[in-house]
């Protein structure tokens, strides 16, 4: 029984985690019109022209906590 209850948490912690790269994704793809943004698993990729430089600027998107709620 206990065995059942471990595999429920572990898939319901792998579908929060999921949704919620999604969620960063669409709010990455809102701000960045013109950026490539992937998911893979656990982690979301942003690839566009400037983005590196943007990145140093904006500590928003360095701290994804502040930034993207």
């Amino acid at each position: 029984m206990m065995d059942r209850l471990v595999t429920r948490g572990e898939r319901l912690a792998r579908n929060a985690q999921r949704q919620m790269v999604h969620s960063v994704a669409e709010r990455l793809r809102a701000m960045f019109g013109g950026a490539a943004v992937e998911v893979e698993e656990a982690r979301v990729l942003v690839r566009g022209r400037g983005m590196i430089k943007r990145w140093l600027i904006d500590p928003s998107l360095r701290f994804l906590n502040g930034g993207l709620k």
